[in-house]
């Protein structure tokens, strides 16, 4: 029986992929996840049709039906992959330009923070999730389900990032007293 560490050390080091054998699906899947989740909701394939439409002798729903299709086969097919690739996505577009605007359009009160971006989550993933379905009725269902977890992950993210925000200056201080005492200044 593996020990704790043991254990911890398999389930926590991140799984190494070795793409230069991967199926041409697969990357294609990767690709536009990351796209998607680039767009924060959900438009990269709407702009893969849009790209390809012109050059094409099919219409743009179809080709954006033929890429929902598609990406719903990635998702079940890829499920780690799927979710590494809206994190990696996503990442780039939140970390740069989320905290600065929230924080400059409401202010620093916590409170307000946590609120405004619990409704903007909400309110993303509905729009996200509407990217998903073929149907009106399935892309108003997969923005409903998609409601709460954008919701819940972007007031707990904002609560996070603001005290964060609050702990740095103290935090930074204190570990240059600390260094500033054991060099002797």
């Amino acid at each position: 029986m593996a020990g704790f560490w043991e254990t911890y050390a398999k389930l926590s080091a991140p799984p190494m992929y070795e793409l230069s054998e991967a199926d041409p699906e697969q990357i294609k899947g990767m690709g536009r996840t990351m796209l998607d989740s680039a767009t924060i909701v959900g438009l990269g394939g709407e702009i893969e049709a849009g790209v390809r439409a012109p050059f094409s002798d099919k219409t743009f729903q179809e080709i954006d039906s033929e890429i929902n299709q598609e990406q719903a086969a990635y998702k079940e097919n890829y499920p780690a992959e799927y979710m590494a690739s809206s994190i990696l996505g996503a990442g780039p577009t939140i970390a740069v330009g989320a905290p600065a605007a929230v924080t400059r359009i409401i202010g620093t009160g916590l409170a307000k923070n946590v609120g405004a971006s619990t409704v903007l989550g909400g309110l993303g993933g509905f729009f996200s999730g509407t990217g998903e379905g073929e149907t009106t009725e399935d892309r108003v269902q997969s923005g409903k389900e998609d409601v709460l977890p954008f919701a819940a992950g972007s007031g707990v993210v904002t609560a996070a990032m603001m005290g964060a925000m609050k702990a740095a200056p103290p935090v930074i201080r204190f570990f240059g007293n600390m260094a500033n005492k054991v060099m002797g200044r």
